[in-house]
């Protein structure tokens, strides 16, 4: 067995169920990082910025819905564990739905962030005037 996590086909069937409602949307937050040999992941929706109109220079966020039974069910996803917490001024910046489980064999921890994380960088422009939506050159993740 290879014991390199699948990091990209983990990550692709992530975002093949993650629906924003603005179909124009293209990012999302992700952090990775290995902790006592399991994969931790983080993904938040990002932060966008308003050009054009009367919402000019507003900082706003596309909200997201996702098929979790339909993700739970993706050939190699096993998910052995569920949970989730609400906002919390001392402990949850942000509300997150929790998934632990092996992805082919590996073990990973998955907290899907249910809004954008507070302090994290603006990283597309909904443009009114052009009608579109698109990165931040600098920022593109």
């Amino acid at each position: 067995m290879n014991d390199e996590f699948d990091v990209i086909g983990f990550k692709t069937i992530v975002e093949k169920h993650w629906n924003y409602h603005r179909p124009s949307c293209r990012h999302r937050l992700w952090t990775e990082r290995v902790e006592s040999d399991v994969m931790q992941f983080e993904v938040a929706p990002v932060f966008q910025e308003v050009l054009g109109g009367g919402e000019d220079g507003m900082r706003v966020w596309t909200a997201y819905s996702m098929h979790l039974s339909a993700l739970f069910s993706e050939p190699g996803l096993d998910v052995t564990e569920l949970g989730f917490r609400t906002y919390c001024i001392e402990c949850t910046p942000t509300p997150f739905f929790g998934v632990r489980g092996k992805y082919k064999g590996r073990p990973f921890v998955l907290m899907i962030h249910l809004e954008p994380i507070p302090d994290s960088e603006t990283v597309e422009i909904i443009d009114s005037i052009k009608n579109e939506t698109r990165a931040i050159k600098e920022r593109q993740l």
